[in-house]
């Protein structure tokens, strides 16, 4: 009996000692809480959120309106900087303009020139197909005197009859060699002052290796565009010369012949033109 009382007596103190254990470290836990959430304990839900009224005051984030109200708007320091805004140097410039010389002005309204010549188109035609002959279609007179208009083609030889060729690499038009040339009748009455005049047409040289050119004469002056000025590739392109020495003002005779002249001594006219720069 005394052996079975002593070592209950031992067990006995183990578990006390256990117990005095156990509540030392359950109040070590607690300690190590505090600091932490105070408030009621919960069921796991999300906890209280925090008050933002102290960030609604901030007076950088509100914008106050004119009752007095406030409102959130973009601070004045995230604002686009000022200097990423189009500059004035950015507009179109004025010299882009028109220059006041390109523009048509003056007695002649024929309108600017296709040729992109400077002045005002004095007269523009045109040749068209009618059963193989090249006739003539008059598209522009701007010239002040109408009463003398008139574009012919004639030929060297008995029943000459003007050819329409080059349909097919071109719009094709009247073609103009050693045996024919074109005569233009005009008067320039009511021009007083010419300062340039361009003569120009539209096409190619009719030549399948060589490039050609075009010379003019009237009763006052004749000039010639350089040897082999006109392409003989297509596409047509405006081909132009300085006419200034043979276009007269107040002049109402003008009698104005065109010829085609070397290289190939053959051209194919689809347009002609004449552009004059007066006053």
């Amino acid at each position: 009996m005394s052996r079975i009382k002593a070592h209950g007596g031992a067990g006995t103190s183990l578990l006390i000692a256990s117990a005095s254990t156990l509540t030392l470290f359950l109040n070590l836990l607690s300690g190590c809480s505090k600091g932490g959430y105070s408030g009621p304990p919960t069921d796991g839900s999300v906890r209280p959120p925090r008050d933002l009224s102290d960030v609604v005051s901030r007076p950088d984030l509100l914008t106050e309106n004119s009752d007095g109200s406030t409102d959130f708007g973009s601070p004045a320091d995230l604002a686009g900087p000022r200097d990423l805004a189009v500059s004035p140097d950015l507009a179109v410039p004025p010299d882009f303009a028109i220059p006041p010389d390109l523009t048509p002005a003056g007695p002649i309204t024929g309108g600017p020139c296709l040729s992109g010549a400077i002045g005002a188109t004095a007269f523009r035609v045109h040749w068209t197909d009618s059963g193989g002959r090249a006739t003539v279609s008059y598209d522009v007179h701007g010239l002040p005197d109408k009463t003398r208009w008139k574009v012919g083609v004639y030929g060297y030889g008995v029943g000459f009859t003007p050819q329409f060729v080059d349909p097919f690499l071109g719009s094709g038009g009247l073609q103009l060699d050693s045996s024919d040339f074109i005569d233009v009748e005009l008067s320039t009455v009511g021009v007083s002052r010419i300062t340039s005049a361009s003569l120009s047409l539209f096409g190619r040289s009719y030549s399948t290796g060589t490039s050609g050119s075009f010379n003019w004469m009237t009763f006052t002056g004749s000039g010639s565009t350089p040897l082999n000025h006109v392409s003989n590739v297509a596409p047509y392109r405006w081909y132009s010369g300085d006419a200034t020495a043979a276009i007269a003002p107040s002049d109402r005779g003008i009698l104005l012949r065109i010829k085609a002249g070397g290289s190939s001594n053959s051209l194919v006219v689809n347009r002609l033109e004449l552009c004059i720069h007066a006053s």
